[in-house]
């Protein structure tokens, strides 16, 4: 998982990943779904079940999104999409939202979100506490 994260600009050490990873494996609110081709991982979905506030829904929220650069334009991040809507659906979430950078190098997987049916509809804000 470390080289599909690395390529998507998020370099991480294998003792990071298995601090990352662990509470997130061991939180029934979400879900990774991976891509294996020939033994190696290809893609990954993670994505995180949660409340509204301000309605009586369950949204999904897709929080990590990669497919490795020699296995875009494939269809397995749109097989991915599929596969996350569909675990979606069963929890009972009618809403599937993403975040995905502003950065020059984000515009084709912007594109490529628009092309399976999301649309951009809110600009994130951030601010580091506790550094």
């Amino acid at each position: 998982m470390g080289l599909l994260l690395a390529d998507m600009g998020y370099p991480a050490s294998a003792l990071q990943l298995k601090e990352r990873l662990e509470p997130i494996m061991n939180n029934s609110s979400y879900l990774t779904l991976v891509t294996e081709e020939n033994g190696s991982l290809v893609s990954m979905l993670g994505m995180h079940f949660e409340r509204s506030y301000v309605s009586d829904i369950v949204v999904a929220r897709i929080i990590t999104m990669v497919t490795a650069s020699d296995y875009r334009q494939r269809g397995i991040g749109r097989n991915m999409l599929n596969e996350a809507e569909k675990r979606a659906v069963k929890e009972g979430t009618t809403l599937v939202v993403l975040n995905s950078g502003n950065r020059d190098e984000r515009k084709a997987a912007h594109r490529f979100y628009e092309g399976c049916g999301f649309e951009a509809k809110s600009t994130g804000f951030y601010k580091a506490i506790g550094e």
